[in-house]
């Protein structure tokens, strides 16, 4: 690393070998972890919520008022709000007089188009969203947006799920929109209709492809956030290195061998000072051989919820992209104001290999980067080259059914 004057005490690298050892240099060095951190929600989302969970939106209708109990989906975009329209039409609702919706209905129209987004979910956004995606009178961009909706949008998706093609085909205005704590409609003469997400699994590859905060933190939220990491991931630290404390550098004494503040990995706040995911790279490869061994337990792969370069894009567009690691690699990058970092699992002639590289460093982060490239390609060589595997990007759409 040196002829990329980056000093390699301040880094961290390890790999887990065929035979599980864990080898490299710092494995058991503080790091900072970004959006590697996305890995370790996507375990805790299979181990909490299982791999094919759904979320269901619930919709009751009295023949003029529209209510919505939410589930926390974290996909309520624009196209899950152009589909539900729609689905609306469908059924007959075209004018609703009072629309309210209760506090796990949230939605960022964006969150689709903006991965990166530092945004959370507020009572305000919701409603402002809806009043501009359900007065389609007042329609101006979106009518723009709605056509490209159609045209992006395989024909097969559309019959299956039946979207109105043509604007002239949508009508909806609403009165009124408030948040309520609870469904203040009469139960007698109610209609009630379900939107069901698609699996979970789904979600968690659109957010490693992409990289998508938001996505990160509403599932992290859901799943119980940092208390039910900290419990899951202490019992795996002790399981498998015993006291760890004996083992980590660069740690305070009274520090935690951990910490997940967020799911997403962005930064937060504790007591008005600014606090980072950490922990070290050989509990990180460890998390990983968890996630894969998890996906093995239930004829599940990796590359289902996690990134493969040079067929996915995203975060991975310009780097490990090459038709010759193509499909021999499943990763997620990392990139935070001091940190540059990428994990994951490679696939050789000589066996499966987990990585983890964790670069802490300030200014530009391509050398990182670079190093990053070289030392998984290298890994590869060192066990016979790579080992390709089946697979096929899918198209992802954020709902799984017509309204029912």
């Amino acid at each position: 690393m040196a002829e990329f004057n980056m000093t390699p005490k301040y880094h961290g690298f390890c790999y887990s070998a065929p035979n599980g050892d864990i080898l490299g240099p710092n494995p058991h060095r503080r790091v900072r972890l970004a959006s590697t951190s996305k890995l370790i929600t996507t375990l805790m989302a299979i181990e909490k919520l299982g791999l094919d969970y759904e979320y269901t939106t619930s919709f009751y209708y009295d023949g003029e008022n529209l209510h919505i109990k939410g589930d926390n989906d974290p996909v309520m975009s624009k196209r899950k709000l152009f589909f539900l329209i729609s689905q609306l039409n469908n059924l007959g609702i075209t004018k609703i007089k009072n629309l309210t919706f209760d506090k796990e209905f949230k939605v960022f129209s964006m969150v689709e188009d903006i991965a990166h987004s530092e945004k959370r979910p507020s009572i305000e956004l919701t409603t402002k969203s809806l009043k501009d995606y359900f007065t389609v009178s007042e329609w101006n961009l979106l009518k723009t947006a709605y056509e490209k909706f159609i045209t992006e949008t395989p024909q097969e998706v559309i019959d299956e799920l039946q979207i109105r093609t043509s604007l002239e085909d949508i009508q909806l205005s609403v009165d009124s929109i408030s948040h309520v704590d609870k469904n203040p409609l009469k139960e007698e003469n109610l209609k009630t209709y379900e939107m069901i997400s698609p699996i979970i699994a789904k979600y968690l590859k659109i957010m490693n492809i992409d990289s998508n905060n938001y996505i990160a933190d509403q599932v992290f939220d859901k799943i119980g956030g940092e208390k039910e990491y900290k419990k899951y991931i202490e019992k795996l630290v002790a399981d498998k290195f015993g006291d760890y404390k004996s083992l980590r550098e660069e740690f305070d004494k009274k520090e935690d061998n951990f910490a997940f503040y967020t799911g997403s990995g962005l930064n937060t706040t504790r007591n008005g000072q600014r606090v980072d995911n950490y922990a070290t790279c050989a509990i990180m490869v460890e998390l990983m051989k968890v996630l894969d061994e998890k996906l093995d337990s239930i004829t599940r792969e990796m590359q289902e919820v996690v990134a493969v370069p040079g067929v996915d894009g995203g975060t991975f567009k310009t780097r490990l992209n090459t038709p010759r690691l193509a499909r021999s690699i499943v990763a997620k990058t990392g990139t935070l104001k001091h940190t540059s970092t990428l994990l994951g699992k490679v696939s050789a002639e000589q066996g499966d290999l987990f990585f983890g590289m964790f670069h802490q460093m300030a200014g530009w982060k391509g050398n990182a980067k670079i190093v990053q490239n070289m030392m998984v390609s290298e890994l590869l060589d060192n066990y016979g080259g790579p080992k390709k595997f089946e697979y096929k990007k899918e198209f992802f759409f954020p709902a799984s059914a017509p309204l029912k």
